[in-house]
């Protein structure tokens, strides 16, 4: 290779743009002791030195912002985001809405957000799974007793849910098994 096409190379690997079996050939022109690309290295490091101490750092406009925190959101795999606004709510009985936040099937679990109207009731039901509940907005009633905003409750296989209930109204979080045993009132 011309010692100018390495020279070059020296300007984009000191970028850390340098990749592939480009990156492996560069570093072993380096390992060879080439000491043109060594100073070359130094060079641009510095001028990307002086580039950022010379520069003012400048918020982007919010819409701009958010609009580069998505890309980023897109470009992790593996994480789910579900913001405020997004999804819908399900009417699952009477007063009683819910937000699927995940559903796995696989191990036969979901969470969600559930709303209850004020004055709304859940029918009586046995737990096939252990189910979580943690209350974010106003109380209710479960398994006889008061909760608040902040309480969390557990019930575990087998347990009885015959009264849960609101007077003022309910958010909570919710995970539980995808079924539970429906029971005559």
């Amino acid at each position: 290779m011309d010692h100018e096409n390495w020279l070059e190379l020296a300007g984009v690997y000191a970028a850390d743009a340098l990749d592939g079996e480009d990156l492996t050939e560069f570093e072993a022109h380096l390992a060879a002791g080439c000491s043109l690309c060594q100073a070359r290295i130094r060079e641009t490091h510095e001028a990307l030195a002086g580039i950022s101490d010379s520069l003012e750092p400048i918020s982007p406009a919010p819409a701009v912002k958010e609009k580069i925190l998505e890309r980023i959101d897109l470009e992790q795999p593996g994480l789910v985001f579900i913001h405020a606004n997004e999804g819908s709510w399900i009417e699952a009985e009477p007063g009683i809405f819910a937000k699927i936040l995940n559903m796995d099937a696989e191990r036969g679990r979901l969470t969600a957000l559930v709303r209850l109207a004020p004055g709304s009731r859940y029918a009586a039901h046995r737990h096939l799974g252990t189910e979580e509940v943690l209350v974010l907005e106003g109380s209710c009633y479960c398994g006889g007793r008061l909760l608040r905003k902040g309480d969390y409750h557990r019930a575990e296989v087998g347990s009885v849910h015959v009264d849960m209930r609101t007077d003022e109204g309910s958010l909570m979080l919710i995970t539980a098994p995808l079924q539970s045993e429906m029971l005559p009132t």
